[in-house]
C-alpha cells in the first residue's frame, strides 16, 4: 500500500489548502479522460487519488490515519479488527456507546429511556444499525454540566457555560459516530444491497418501457389495419352508390349530404364533423361578428329595397287622402255584407284600421324626412354661421324674431336633391327617383 502523502505528493505536515491544490493538479493530469491511451493505468491511480483526499480532507481521519500510518505501509494492520472479538471492533464501540448512554441516564428522570445499542457483526440493519445511527448522529447529551459553574449559582453566566459544555460534548459524540459509521462493515454492505436495489429497479423500469412501447406499436398497428379496412368499406359503398346513381338516376348519398349540411355554418362558410364543434364554433368572436356584419347588411338592403318601392309607387299612383282610404277599404269589408250582421264587430275593425294607418303614415313621414335630409345638399358653412347668429339673436329679441319671421317670403319651390352615387344635382325630388 502506498502512502497517502505520497500519492498526493506532498509533505506530512502540508495544510489543508496545499492538500486540495495538489488533489486538483493530479486529478486533471491523470484522469482517464485526459489520457485516452493509457486509460486503465490511469483509472487505477485516480481511484488512489481519491481515497488519499478522502482521508486527508478530513480532520479526524487525518489524524488516525497518522497514528496508524506505519501499521498500514506495512501490511500489519487488518482493518482494526473487524470482528467481535474482545478488542475487536464491534466489542470496543459497543463498550463506549454503553458507557456514554450510561452516563446521560443519571440525568434523566424516567428509567424507562434507553440508548440504541451498536449492536454486533451479525445485527440487522432495519432493526439495530438504522436507529443506532439515527439517533447518535443527532445526538444532544442530558447532563446538566452543573459542576463547570465558575460562578454563584444565582448570577446568569453559568448558564452559558453549562450550554457550552453541553454543546462541545455533543458534538464529540457526533463525531466520533460519523467516524465509525464510514468503517462499519455493516453500512456499507447496507449500502451495497441499496446499489442492487437501485440497479434492479432501473431495469424494471426499462423494462416496463420497453413493454409500453411494444404494446403501443401493436395498438398503432392495429389501429392502422382497422383504418384500412374503414377505407375499403368506404370505397366499397362509394362504388356501390355510383353503380345506384348510373341504374336509377339516383344518389344514395344524398341523406349524408343532408347530415352534413346540419353541421355546416352559412354565415362563415365552414363545415364540421360533429355537433360540439359547431356548437363551439357559433360561441365564438369571429362567428358572432360576421352574423351581427351579415345581419347590418341584410336590414340595409331590406331599407333600401322598401325604399325604392314606395318611390314606385309614389310615381305610378298619385297619393290618396287617408279618408278615400278608409272608405275603400269599407266598401271591401261591406261586399259580403258583413257589417249588417255584427256592427259591433265592424267598429272593432274600423278602429284598429284607423290605428294601423296612423301608424304607417308616421313611418313613411319619418322615412320622408331621413330621404329629404340624405338628399339635400349641406350649406356652406357662412350660412350655417349666419343661422346661429340669427338663433342667438332670437334668443335675446324675440320680438324682433317675430316680425322677421313674418316679413320672410315662404319658399313654394320644390326642394333640390342630389343622387348619392353619381353627385348629381337634381331640381326636384321626383326627378332624382
Amino acid at each position: 500500500m502506498r502512502c497517502h502523502y505520497e500519492v498526493l505528493e506532498i509533505a506530512r505536515n502540508a495544510d489543508d489548502d496545499e492538500i486540495k491544490k495538489s488533489y486538483r493538479k493530479l486529478a486533471l493530469k491523470w484522469h482517464p479522460d485526459k489520457n485516452p491511451d493509457k486509460v486503465q493505468e490511469c483509472t487505477e491511480y485516480f481511484a488512489l487519488l481519491q481515497q488519499a483526499y478522502e482521508v486527508l480532507s478530513d480532520p479526524h481521519e487525518r489524524a488516525f490515519y497518522d497514528r496508524h500510518r506505519e501499521s498500514f505501509l506495512k501490511g500489519g494492520y487488518d482493518g482494526d479488527g473487524l470482528n467481535d472479538d474482545e478488542k475487536g471492533f464491534f466489542s470496543v464501540y459497543r463498550k463506549v456507546f454503553d458507557t456514554l448512554a450510561a452516563e446521560d441516564y443519571d440525568f434523566i428522570d424516567s428509567s424507562e429511556t434507553r440508548y440504541p445499542s451498536f449492536g454486533n457483526s451479525e445485527s440487522d440493519y432495519d432493526k439495530v444499525v438504522g436507529p443506532f445511527y439515527g439517533f447518535w448522529s443527532s445526538f444532544s447529551t442530558a447532563r446538566s454540566y452543573a459542576w463547570m459553574d465558575k460562578y454563584d449559582i444565582r448570577q446568569a453566566p453559568n448558564r452559558y457555560i453549562r450550554d457550552a459544555c453541553r454543546a462541545e460534548r455533543s458534538e464529540q459524540v457526533k463525531e466520533l459516530v460519523g467516524f465509525i459509521r464510514k468503517r462499519d462493515p455493516r453500512v456499507k454492505k447496507y449500502r451495497e444491497i441499496l446499489e442492487l436495489r437501485q440497479l434492479e429497479a432501473k431495469k424494471k423500469q426499462q423494462e416496463n418501457r420497453r413493454q409500453q412501447i411494444l404494446k403501443n406499436q401493436r395498438e398503432m398497428e392495429e389501429y392502422m389495419e382497422d383504418e384500412n379496412a374503414a377505407a375499403e368499406r368506404q370505397a366499397h359503398l362509394e362504388e356501390l352508390s355510383k353503380q345506384l346513381a348510373e341504374d336509377f338516376g339516383e344518389s344514395c348519398s344524398e341523406p349524408e349530404n343532408e347530415e352534413d349540411d346540419g353541421l355546416q355554418c352559412i354565415v362563415c362558410n365552414k363545415f364540421f364533423k360533429t355537433a360540439n364543434a359547431k356548437n363551439n364554433h357559433e360561441k365564438s368572436k369571429q362567428h358572432k361578428k360576421q352574423l351581427a356584419d351579415l345581419r347590418k347588411h341584410m336590414r340595409d338592403e331590406d331599407a333600401a329595397l322598401f325604399a325604392t318601392e314606395e318611390v314606385a309607387e309614389e310615381e305610378e299612383k298619385p297619393a290618396k287622402k287617408g279618408k278615400n282610404k278608409r272608405r275603400d277599404r269599407k266598401k271591401k269589408s261591406n261586399i259580403f255584407g258583413d257589417d249588417d250582421e255584427n256592427p259591433e264587430e265592424a267598429d272593432e275593425t274600423l278602429e284598429e284600421e284607423k290605428k294601423t294607418e296612423n301608424a304607417v303614415e308616421q313611418v313613411e313621414e319619418q322615412l320622408e324626412r331621413l330621404e329629404v335630409a340624405d338628399t339635400v345638399e349641406p350649406e356652406p358653412p357662412v350660412e350655417q354661421k349666419e343661422k346661429k347668429k340669427r338663433r342667438r339673436a332670437d334668443k335675446s329679441n324675440p320680438a324682433a324674431s317675430k316680425e322677421e319671421t313674418e316679413a320672410e317670403p315662404v319658399r313654394t319651390e320644390p326642394k333640390t336633391g342630389r343622387c348619392d352615387r353619381c353627385k348629381e344635382v337634381f331640381e326636384s325630388r321626383t326627378k332624382l327617383f
